[in-house]
């Protein structure tokens, strides 16, 4: 009888072993999961912002050889886009940043400092819709205004 009791603990000490490790294997693979998919976000991040910066430039050289006269809504579009571009570029470098951070209050520090990246980009889409309208309005030269 004892003999039976000790060999079902032991069965059981062993079932729990066999599930600690487990477990620490599926944290593991999570952990390495998680690294992979942020280092993707960073990757696809610096893309994005590569691709922002490209399309700034090519604007840029666009409205040099433009012959229409360049008016107030091309320069706000050409000024929202690289204020956007320049956003875009904190972020990525803030992004880039977190992977390799650990420290919380640091974590935190770099995502508020994300979020006024963020913030800048917006600013920066803002003007350059505006400039869209008044390029319309230009166009269009009915005195109608576009946003109302």
């Amino acid at each position: 009888m004892l003999e039976e009791h000790f060999n079902v603990k032991e069965g059981t000490e062993q079932d729990l072993n066999q599930e600690q490790d487990q477990e620490q294997k599926t944290n593991t693979e999570d952990d390495e999961l998680q690294l992979g998919l942020e280092r993707q976000i960073v990757a696809a991040t610096w893309v994005k912002t590569i691709a922002q910066l490209y399309e700034a430039i090519a604007l840029s050289k666009l409205y040099t050889i433009d012959k229409d006269p360049i008016f107030q809504g091309k320069k706000d579009i050409l000024s929202g886009i690289w204020i956007g571009t320049a956003g875009q570029i904190s972020v990525a470098f803030f992004v880039s940043k977190q992977l390799f951070t650990s420290n919380k209050k640091d974590l935190l520090e770099l995502q508020r400092k994300i979020v006024l990246s963020d913030s800048i980009q917006l600013v920066g889409n803002a003007l350059a819709l505006i400039g869209a309208a008044e390029v319309i309005q230009e166009e269009v030269g009915d005195g109608e205004i576009f946003l109302s």
